[in-house]
């Protein structure tokens, strides 16, 4: 039997597409584009037809070519999870080209091989069409206190196809040599001129280019300007990419509805951002003891694991603040601990701490033991978390009681028909997400999750994941879309988790995705990052432009925690910077070799490059983290309470600056040293004076000074009083 698929929207993926999709999704009126035809089993057409007909006018038909070496460019040019999927298949795939219809036309098309039809499926002319009226936007002006600094619109254009209109396209005016600051955690640049930036969640694993795990519709410009999107849809920023004296935003609307803009002006980025900021927020300040040292490791998977790196630390004199622990859980339900033994209870109902036991010779023999002494040392403990309930990989019966539970009550994201929708992308792929919008269901699924905080006493979550919305009719309890809330979930998923922690122990979240307003719900790191020079450049890029967009408390995996270890020099350079930002935090990826162990510990550093400079180094830094805590703890509330970002990029108010200086706070100057060899490191410092922070020597500012960089430090600069 010959089957023929034919998905023009395949899974939605944000950017990449499968051999049976359309080529573009959305083709505008009168455009060429692609049929993609997957035919299984493999090699039973000799012909596909592809039929069209636009309105009521004469039937036509083209001949599909067979694409022999599609698999080839598949390799190529697609990610792992679709590769994945692909080359497990027996099929052809096959390609022919349309036309759209014109403005306001429909065309129909199937396909036929061997005798079998495939449904029909519609594309509508779309065209840009200019909005000459004043409703095309609503521009709020409350903070526009400058208008002379607010930019020249020169035109509003609809995307409609005659009957509905699905997207707004506003072209502004730009100087020549205006910059553009913001739009979320960046990877790619500080400043996005000459770049367009969309604006949508996505878990891209690693060497994230413009693609991120948090896009905020924030744009800053050096003109004196800053404006916020209030959409939470799909919408892109072209930064003077197309045209030198012109930027353009393009944004999806709910059909026929209009788009809120919030304008800022002012006389300095730091007031901008501030009023985007509290607009949005304000940002909650975390609690003290979260600006000390951060460990971590995707290997530690008991108990005796955890304590043996805590003692190790303590036996060098690291103090730390924070162990996260990634792999406590069964990996099934995620809120029991590995090799607990207890009695499955009804979907419906918690566990509190009594109603488990623990095998002496478990991975976990004594977790709320090992909670308490955590404690004792002055160390707290984060669980992690991700808002995804797994599909069974083999017989679990709790795992069974909840998700038939989850079924029965309605619960979880839906498709349009009904259905329960499905985790698309390849990691927890068919799993049902969570739907944080039902009271009940987030009700039910963090009550599950309760004894950990009122039992156990641990101090908050890790909260993963949170990228996996990918359908556009998906349907939440609350009457939204899922192109609606593919952004914002992560946002009101760690919500959830941080308003929860909160209120039983004042506990926190470490989140890596987020949106709008992730700043109410402290505190973020920047992903997966491979042990690399450029990782480390990317890193602090990705910081300095979420400070930009209203994200204060934000760290990352210092060094990397991805492949090979870092070398000696990257290691402490990068240690060297992490001392001087929010989080101060060591992460490593699981190593399925598991011997070497991987661990960015300094004492597994050190045992594996042989370079005896780490741990001593470390201790250093420890050291200066610890007497710079009260600093920090003055500057997180200033930053909570000002809305101004703790992490302030230098090049906003000097071009003559690197990319990767900026203030923490409002008296230190922080240029990380970024690349490899380097000896001695070049400088500017903004006029006024200035004193080094490791030596107080005096400098007078204004200019580019050279300093000698050991391993053990980076220049860092105190303003003058």
């Amino acid at each position: 039997m010959v089957e023929i698929i034919h998905a023009p929207f395949g899974q939605e993926h944000p950017y990449e597409q499968l051999p049976e999709e359309r080529f573009p999704r959305r083709p505008l009126a009168e455009m060429p584009f692609n049929i993609g035809i997957a035919i299984r089993p493999g090699g039973v057409a000799r012909r596909v037809i592809v039929r069209s007909q636009v309105d009521d006018q004469a039937e036509t038909q083209v001949e599909a070519r067979h694409q022999a070496d599609w698999q080839q460019k598949q390799e190529e040019g697609v990610g792992a999870e679709f590769l994945e999927r692909m080359i497990r298949v027996e099929q052809d795939i096959w390609q022919a080209q349309l036309i759209a219809p014109a403005y306001g036309q429909t065309l129909t098309y199937w396909i036929e091989a061997e005798g079998v039809r495939s449904p029909r499926f519609t594309v509508r002319g779309e065209t840009w069409v200019e909005d000459h009226s004043t409703a095309a936007f609503n521009l709020n002006r409350d903070h526009i206190q400058q208008p002379e600094l607010w930019p020249t619109l020169k035109g509003a254009e609809w995307l409609t196809d005659g009957k509905e209109k699905r997207r707004l396209r506003l072209t502004f005016a730009c100087a020549q040599d205006e910059h553009f600051y913001g739009l979320g955690e960046r990877y790619n640049a500080l400043d996005q001129r000459g770049n367009i930036i969309d604006v949508r969640v996505y878990e891209q694993y690693k060497n994230q280019g413009q693609r991120t795990y948090m896009p905020i519709p924030f744009l800053l410009s050096s003109a004196g300007y800053g404006l916020y999107v209030e959409s939470s849809r799909w919408m892109q920023f072209d930064l003077a990419a197309s045209a030198p004296d012109c930027w353009t935003l393009e944004a999806d609307v709910a059909v026929d509805d209009t788009l809120t803009l919030h304008g800022f002006t002012g006389n300095d980025p730091l007031e901008i951002i501030a009023q985007f900021t509290q607009l949005t927020g304000p940002a909650a300040l975390p609690p003290e003891w979260t600006f000390g040292l951060w460990m971590s490791s995707n290997e530690w998977n008991s108990q005796a694991r955890v304590e043996q790196e805590v003692r190790q630390s303590l036996a060098h004199g690291i103090q730390p603040a924070v162990v996260v622990i990634e792999a406590w859980s069964d990996e099934t339900t995620f809120y029991i601990w590995n090799d607990a033994q207890y009695t499955p209870k009804p979907g419906a109902e918690g566990f509190s701490y009594s109603d488990f036991t623990f095998p002496a010779d478990g991975k976990w023999p004594d977790p709320k033991g090992m909670v308490d002494w955590l404690h004792s040392l002055g160390i707290k403990l984060l669980l992690w978390q991700i808002p995804v309930l797994k599909v069974l990989d083999e017989p679990h019966a709790q795992h069974e009681a909840d998700r038939s539970h989850f079924e029965q009550s309605g619960f979880g994201v839906r498709e349009a028909d009904g259905s329960l929708h499905k985790v698309k992308p390849f990691w927890f792929r068919n799993g049902y997400i969570w739907d944080v919008t039902n009271a009940a269901e987030r009700n039910w699924w963090l009550n599950k999750r309760a004894y950990l905080l009122d039992d156990m006493g641990i101090d908050g979550f890790k909260t993963d994941g949170g990228e996996h919305m990918w359908g556009a009719s998906t349907r939440f309890a609350d009457g939204r879309r899922g192109d609606e809330l593919w952004n914002e979930y992560p946002q009101l998923y760690t919500a959830a988790y941080y308003e929860f922690a909160r209120a039983k122990r004042g506990g926190i979240t470490f989140s890596r995705s987020g949106f709008t307003g992730s700043q109410r719900a402290p505190l973020h790191w920047a992903g997966d990052e491979n042990s690399t020079w450029e990782a480390f450049q990317h890193s602090i890029l990705a910081g300095l432009n979420a400070a930009i967009s209203g994200i204060p408390f934000w760290g990352w995996d210092f060094g990397g925690f991805s492949g090979d270890i870092p070398t000696p020099e990257l290691y402490l350079r990068a240690a060297a910077m992490a001392v001087f930002c929010p989080v101060f935090q060591y992460h490593s990826e699981y190593n399925p070799q598991r011997q070497p162990s991987r661990d960015r510990t300094p004492w597994n550093m050190q045992q594996l490059t042989g370079d005896d400079r780490i741990i001593p180094t470390m201790q250093h830094l420890a050291r200066v983290r610890e007497n710079l805590r009260p600093y920090i703890w003055q500057e997180a509330q200033h930053s909570a309470a000002s809305g101004e970002p703790m992490m302030r990029p230098l090049k906003l108010w000097h071009a003559e600056a690197d990319d990767y200086q900026y203030y923490l706070g409002r008296e230190l100057l922080v240029c990380p040293v970024v690349e490899a060899g380097c000896e001695r490191a070049r400088c500017f410092l903004p006029p006024g004076e200035w004193r080094d922070f490791w030596t107080d020597e005096r400098y007078t500012g204004g200019a580019v000074i050279e300093m000698e960089v050991p391993i053990d430090r980076i220049p860092v600069f105190k303003r003058s009083k």
